[in-house]
C-alpha cells in the first residue's frame, strides 16, 4: 500500500476499501460452496464487485511494478 499511495489521506482511503472489499468477500457467497453466506444474484451486482476489485489490485500491482 506505501506504493500505491504515499499521502496519508489516499492511503487511509485506500485501506478502506482494502478492508470494505474484504468484509465483502466475507460476508456474501463468493464461492459456490459457501452455502451459509448471502447469495449474489444479480449479475450487475457481481460485475459491480468485479470491477470494484478489479480497480483496487490492478493499481497496487502497477505502483509495485508488477502490472502493465
Amino acid at each position: 500500500m506505501d506504493k500505491a499511495a504515499a499521502e496519508p489521506n489516499y492511503r487511509a482511503l485506500l485501506e478502506t476499501e482494502a478492508g470494505e472489499l474484504t468484509k465483502i468477500g466475507n460476508s456474501f457467497m463468493i464461492r459456490h460452496t459457501e452455502t451459509t453466506k448471502t447469495p449474489i444474484t444479480e449479475s450487475g451486482h457481481t460485475d459491480y464487485l468485479f470491477h470494484r476489485m478489479f480497480a483496487i489490485v490492478r493499481l497496487l500491482l502497477r505502483k509495485s511494478g508488477r502490472g502493465g
